[in-house]
């Protein structure tokens, strides 16, 4: 525990949250000759993401052991565990070295001589098995592969994040890895300065938050900075949920007021939230005919031990819905050099799929929602699916991937565009990273934005105040240019969820591709929300535990097949199937992209079958399925709240229920007790009532003291006004969403003849 003593109090640099974002912001800080401290409650990095990484960062990281060595000599720079300089540049990836199944600590420490952090890409493939002429076809092109630089050079650093997110990636790596080199440093430089006995130059709180609003966690000073205080954290299990809470007998730490502080802390920042910041959602114009739609994709990721190795494959092929719309989905294949435990595989969800269970005829029409039985067949559903597209973008047999270890997923998520109006949020302060504004990152063009855009944002701001810039024109520069940045990266990325070509291949491959398959670079499928609505409303999203590990034992698979001529459809064990199915059903007119599209069941057909080689061809008899009772599916009405990184759902039980906290002197709590969210007390002891009445829920304002909003909106007291899935509420300081669990409609009864 640090005393007033040891604080490194008014640094130029506060950096709230410690990403890559911010770790770089505090490197360029301390090599132009200036004091950083970081803030960060969750210790230790472990984000187990795998990032496709531009080649500008490993510039970067060599002009940083420039600057550090140019500015403070040999002696001032930190040393690696076996007595050498610490040089970034040669962790990250040198051409002496290789890459492989590395732990990132060794490699840092200098235990492990022989291997860099990163791996390189080797093998770049782009599968394109969409249909064509009312048959399944295949192209691929083989890219040649970005060959790595040998040495950092500063002055190819580009400076516009367009172009940076246009050109292709050159490396891979573990998230954790980036950033455990990047905290290794600070936290050498740290114990360097302290052993010396001289002026810290950094100084990193790694277990420690923001103090709340009544120990002035943020005060603003009459020249609208903010005065800024941290308290110590305690981590526990309590009673089977992770809670923080201070540290018992520790005290409010004061940093001061920092010149700059670079609030970088995730998409769902709270300390954002407290000074007044809010994200929405963006809108793009695909040119599909719906006009403007929220820029949104759903994917299922899973973790397999397979040697995918140096090589960065993307698949792009066709599904469709009962009316024989096509929609094309993608299937991501990343791996590190070396490594066959490195089988990140990532696949799309069309827009019609639900993963409905009562749908599906998997469990009967009365079955709890919060059952044991609706939730296993609901992630059967989600299993079947993505072994069937993760076997054919692999090529690897879906029986024997399902007999492949497994230690992630497959785990449903949605990437949802969304970002600020400003990044300025205090004389002082700007937002930056995701916490900004979030695009499509599965190209890792969130990671690439933060680390080599906003972070080297940074640096100009400091070279603009050593410029002779007052500190009020740097810092309304570095806000406007963290917003161009991450907008640029929000038009990049919004081609990714409706266009066939991935991002991160770069302008000129995705000519390349365009040419080779035929179909438009420009060309789009067919979109629609409303199956997203419902599938997300059977199992609501849970973005708190989509790192959370759940091992399939099984074995590992050291050697990736070849990639087959054939679509899989077209292949001798499946083509049976396929003309059977073909020939008994009548064609259909081509529509968009002179694509023919097979009639409504094509798909379904070729779902459920499974001849053998040389099966007859006939026609199937339909089944006879007798009337079917129209029933709703049970709901629970909730409001999630993210608390530490985790949704907790506090069920809303009776016709009303009570929004507050306990009264401290009767100790009487409301039907829905916010105290354990609620550090600043801004939830009033009365704070709303929820009201739920035949089917229809309300919210209304009990002239609480800090307001209750809807949507953003204040609500009038006394006046209230009808909830809908989904709907975001605010009681005071406490973001909330209010849920309707199991939310779906079984199909009207019919019957067939």
């Amino acid at each position: 525990m640090a005393t007033d003593q040891d604080v490194l109090t008014s640094p130029d640099l506060l950096a709230l949250g410690l990403g890559g974002t911010n770790m770089l912001a505090m490197l360029w800080t301390v090599a132009t000759g200036r004091k950083a401290v970081g803030v960060e409650m969750r210790g230790d990095p472990f984000l187990g993401v795998h990032w496709n990484l531009r080649e500008d960062l490993f510039h970067q990281l060599g002009y940083i052991d420039q600057l550090m060595l140019d500015r403070y000599g040999d002696e001032g720079v930190p040393r690696r565990a076996n007595g050498k300089i610490f040089r970034l540049a040669d962790c990250f990836y040198s051409p002496n070295t290789k890459g492989g199944d590395i732990v990132a600590d060794e490699v840092i420490d200098g235990f492990d001589e022989e291997q860099h952090i990163v791996g390189t890409i080797n093998n770049v493939e782009f599968i394109d098995d969409r249909w064509r002429d009312n048959l399944p076809n295949r192209v691929i092109t083989i890219l040649d592969p970005i060959p790595p630089p040998a040495t950092p050079d500063p002055a190819k650093i580009r400076s516009s994040m367009k172009e940076v997110l246009d050109g292709p990636s050159t490396f891979q790596s573990e998230a954790a890895s980036i950033q455990k080199l990047l905290r290794r440093y600070l936290e050498a430089m740290e114990r360097q300065d302290a052993q010396a006995g001289r002026e810290r130059r950094v100084q990193l709180f790694t277990h420690h938050r923001i103090a709340p609003d009544e120990d002035g966690g943020f005060e603003r000073e009459p020249d609208g900075r903010l005065h800024v205080r941290i308290e110590a954290l305690q981590e526990f299990d309590f009673k089977g949920k992770f809670v923080r809470v201070r540290e018992p007998n520790s005290h409010v730490i004061d940093l001061g007021v920092p010149e700059l502080i670079v609030i970088a802390e995730g998409a769902n920042s709270s300390d954002a939230r407290r000074l007044g910041f809010e994200q929405h959602d963006v809108k793009v114009d695909h040119g599909d005919g719906r006009g403007p739609v929220v820029a949104q994709a759903d994917f299922l990721a899973g973790l397999v031990e397979v040697l995918v190795g140096g090589r960065l494959r993307r698949r792009i092929s066709s599904e469709f819905d009962d009316n024989g719309n096509e929609y094309w989905v993608r299937q991501i294949a990343v791996g590190h050099e070396n490594d066959p435990e490195v089988g990140w595989v990532l696949v799309q969800v069309p827009d019609f799929k639900t993963f409905d269970p009562f749908e599906a005829g998997l469990i009967p029409p009365d079955t709890d929602t919060d059952s044991p039985q609706f939730f296993g067949a609901y992630q059967h559903m989600l299993y079947e699916y993505y072994i069937r597209q993760a076997a054919d973008v692999l090529e690897i047999p879906r029986g024997e991937l399902t007999e492949v270890q497994m230690v992630y997923g497959p785990k449903l998520f949605s990437l949802i565009e969304r970002v600020g109006d400003d990044a300025l949020v205090a004389a002082n302060a700007v937002v930056a990273g995701d916490t900004f504004g979030n695009g499509h990152f599965l190209t890792s063009g969130g990671a690439m934005t933060g680390m080599i855009g906003h972070s080297q944002r940074v640096l100009a701001y400091w070279q603009q105040r050593d410029q002779g810039a007052s500190a009020e024109d740097a810092i309304r520069k570095l806000a406007d240019a963290i917003a161009e940045d991450t907008h640029a990266w929000l038009e990049v990325s919004a081609k990714e969820y409706s266009q066939a070509a991935p991002i991160n291949f770069g302008a000129e491959r995705i000519e390349q591709l365009s040419a080779e398959s035929g179909i438009a670079a420009d060309a789009h499928s067919a979109a629609i929300d409303a199956a997203r609505r419902q599938r997300h409303d059977l199992i609501p999203l849970n973005p708190s535990d989509w790192r959370r590990l759940f091992v399939h034992n099984g074995k590992v698979i050291s050697d990736l097949p070849e990639l087959g001529e054939d679509h899989p459809l077209k292949r001798p064990e499946r083509a049976a199937t396929l003309f059977a199915v073909l020939k008994t059903l009548p064609e259909t007119p081509g529509e968009a992209n002179d694509v023919v599209l097979p009639s409504r069941s094509v798909t379904r057909q070729m779902a459920i079958a499974d001849l053998a080689e040389g099966t007859p061809l006939r026609r199937r008899t339909p089944p006879k399925i007798g009337a079917v009772r129209s029933a709703k599916a049970k709901t629970t009405p909730v409001l999630e709240i993210l608390a530490d990184g985790q949704v907790e759902r506090l069920p809303l039980e009776g016709a009303e229920t009570v929004v507050g906290r306990v009264d401290p002197d009767t100790h009487a709590a409301p039907g829905i007790d916010l105290t354990p969210y609620d550090p600043q007390q801004s939830v009033s002891r009365r704070h709303a009532v929820i009201r739920i009445d035949n089917g229809a829920t309300s919210l209304e304002d009990l002239q609480s003291s800090n307001k209750t909003r809807l949507g953003g909106s204040f609500l009038p007291p006394g006046e209230p006004e009808p909830l809908q899935d989904g709907d975001e509420i605010r009681f005071g300081s406490v973001q909330a969403t209010f849920r309707l669990l199991g939310k779906a409609e079984l199909p009207d009864g019919f019957s067939a003849s």
